[in-house]
């Protein structure tokens, strides 16, 4: 280093020197240890991590161990045919229904709307029509046989004209849309029709648990058209059935099953809890202090063992001589299978009923082989095949099944809870992206200095809102709203229209998506605004207009910084927790992709909200609370992830502007 670039000692008298130690070493000092803490933080709660999740795949190994020795796996190979069957009779329904509805689309319509109507005034008065039944009961007590019911005493007149009075107040209320979220929207339904209904519930008895007139009459209209519209479908309809009937033996047969191998579980779980008992109890009893304390715990350990250790061989035996009924049962599916082939429609009139029928079809080849394999791995199962480790993490990585807390067996599969959280994201980013990289181009590039002030404090303030909140908005705003929406015959032609469930993946997904707005704005903008000037300068100069300097030079100079922002939006919007635990209605299972863009408007769960939701109900140290932190494990891994490649992007784009 040259004299001229030495750093000029600090003089003895000089204000940042203290007792020979100078004010900016311990400024340095404060904030490198600041920095120390940090990655300190993060190396604990790495280990913490690795600690309470790296016993999860032995324990998991060992159930699944006792769930194949006791013979769980076996009744599971064939119940997979049965459930696969029922898969495919619901595509079945589905499409007969879909061609039946379609013809009774508006009566249905109208019924519903009905329906709901009478459902909305009759929460809205539960409370006074409760009480006013409870004063108004026939009978005091149980009627005694061989007597007359004694009857109950007359209410005082006041507490009567007091409850009438609320339960009025209370409907006046209701029909004036004062109460709740106001009435229900009744699109199909005339202005005069409504007000009839209304007239009706408004003039109904208090007492009365039948429903409207006019209510009656369009469910009797709507069981009237459905009749008319299912009457040519009469074949297709008792196709389906002896389809689904074909399956009774197998059914029969595995729930027969079911119970013996269950009960074979159960006795070796308990044996192994004994067991275990007795180890501890032994245990205590070497580090006893006293004699007779010893012996006390001896004797206790040498009672706690009362279920005899099970001989899995011999339990198995009666469940194996039956492999030739099964055989036959799983030869009945098959027939059954290649008959609905061969008596099935050619062809529907309603699109979503071709589409199912045309599911099915396709579907049915893969069925047929999977219900032919079935037999040979029966016979080829052995319930003294150990389970290895990796065939465990592999279960658990490809796994589409999470189940817990049944009285069958718990399985951990990850696939469900990440393709819910990828759809989510999926849909999250596509409402995003473009509104938080146009915002930041527009911002940057095109607006005034007043607009400049204006919006991005507002986008910017996006970040201040409580995802708890959003999520109330998701209920009881966004998602109502949309299958309000839905429910209109215009929008009949968009895939998943009408929505089945206000909670689903494309509300929580919008809702993430307005959250990471703010995130790909701010980061697309620094970007934007790093790239030299001298490159639009130099675009001016060759005569080019403001929008083609500015999507042919500054965007694709700032690409690397705008792809980070995108990244780090991901890893905001796959961390979330809140907003997916309450709005994306928490159903664990693969989207069922025959719907096609429909699928994104289905319920399903995510890696972040599994965790919250189960964590605090497990038992400590238990295999489920183990299995959540190896979700935790791989959720920290992604976003991680996430943002190497989000700071990677960053250090490029650095580097080429350097």
């Amino acid at each position: 280093m040259s004299e001229s670039t030495k750093p000029s000692p600090v003089p003895a008298g000089h204000p940042f020197r203290f007792k020979g130690r100078s004010t900016e070493g311990l400024i340095k000092a404060f904030f490198g240890g600041n920095a120390a803490l940090t990655i300190i933080i993060l190396i604990l709660i790495i280990v913490f991590l690795l600690r309470e999740g790296v016993g999860f795949f032995p324990k998991y190994r060992q159930e699944l161990q006792v769930y194949r020795r006791s013979g769980l796996e076996f009744v599971d190979i064939a119940r997979k045919d049965l459930t696969a069957q029922e898969q495919m009779v619901s595509l079945l329904n589905r499409a007969y229904y879909a061609q039946v509805n379609s013809a009774c689309r508006k009566e249905m319509l109208r019924s519903q709307e009905a329906t709901a109507l009478v459902n909305y005034i009759g929460e809205s008065v539960t409370p006074a029509r409760d009480a006013l039944l409870r004063i108004s009961a026939p009978a005091d007590g149980e009627p005694v046989e061989g007597e007359e019911p004694k009857p109950k005493p007359a209410p005082p007149p006041e507490l009567l004209a007091k409850l009438t009075a609320k339960y009025q107040s209370q409907l006046e209320n209701a029909l004036a849309g004062k109460a709740g979220e106001g009435l229900p929207k009744a699109p199909h339904l005339s202005a005069a029709e409504q007000k009839t209904l209304l007239d009706q519930l408004k003039a109904r008895d208090p007492l009365s648990k039948d429903d409207p007139a006019f209510a009656v009459e369009l469910q009797g209209a709507l069981a009237t058209k459905q009749a008319e519209a299912a009457a040519p479908y009469a074949a297709f309809r008792e196709t389906i059935n002896g389809y689904q009937d074909s399956s009774s033996a197998l059914d029969g047969l595995v729930s027969e099953i079911s119970d013996t191998v269950k009960a074979t579980r159960e006795a070796a779980t308990l044996n192994e809890i004994e067991t275990e008992k007795r180890a501890t109890l032994l245990e205590a009893a070497a580090k006893a202090k006293t004699p007779e304390a010893r012996a006390q715990l001896e004797s206790e350990a040498a009672a706690a063992v009362t279920t005899p250790t099970v001989d899995f061989k011999v339990s198995l035996e009666p469940v194996l001589a039956r492999l030739p009924e099964f055989k036959d049962a799983n030869a009945a599916m098959s027939n059954g299978l290649n008959q609905v082939l061969q008596q099935l429609p050619a062809q529907l009139s309603d699109e979503k009923a071709s589409h199912y029928l045309s599911a099915f079809r396709k579907a049915a080849p893969e069925m047929a082989k999977e219900a032919a394999d079935t037999v040979p791995k029966l016979e080829a199962w052995s319930g003294d095949a150990p389970v290895s480790l990796g065939t465990t993490i592999w279960g658990f990585i490809s796994g589409r099944e999470w189940i817990t807390g049944g009285g069958w067996q718990d399985f951990y599969g990850i696939v469900p809870l990440f393709v819910g959280s990828l759809m989510i994201s999926l849909i999250a980013l596509t409402l995003a992206i473009p509104l938080g990289v146009g915002a930041a181009i527009y911002t940057n590039q095109l607006a005034g200095p007043r607009q400049q002030k204006f919006v991005k404090p507002t986008i910017e303030f996006l970040q201040a809102i409580p995802s708890v909140v959003l999520g109330f908005v998701g209920i009881a705003v966004l998602g109502t709203w949309l299958q309000e929406t839905s429910m209109h015959d215009s929008f009949s032609w968009i895939p998943g229209f009408p929505i089945q469930q206000r909670l689903n993946m494309f509300t929580a997904g919008c809702l993430l998506g307005l959250m990471a707005i703010p995130t790909i704005f701010t980061l697309s903008e620094d970007a934007i605004n790093n790239v030299p000037s001298a490159f639009s300068e130099a675009s001016d100069a060759l005569g080019a207009s403001k929008l083609q300097t500015i999507f042919r030079v500054t965007v694709p100079a700032a690409i690397s910084g705008i792809l980070a922002a995108v990244l780090l939006g991901l890893g905001r919007v796959i961390g979330e927790t809140m907003v997916v635990l309450l709005v994306a209605g928490n159903r664990i299972q693969v989207p069922d992709f025959t719907d096609g863009l429909g699928a994104f408007f289905q319920p399903a769960h995510t890696l972040t909200g599994i965790i919250a939701q189960e964590l605090g109900e497990v038992p400590f140290g238990s295999v489920h609370y183990r299995a959540l932190f190896v979700v935790g494990i791989l959720l920290f891994v992604i976003v991680l992830l996430i943002n190497w490649s989000a700071q990677r992007l960053l250090k490029r784009f650095r580097i080429g502007h350097h």
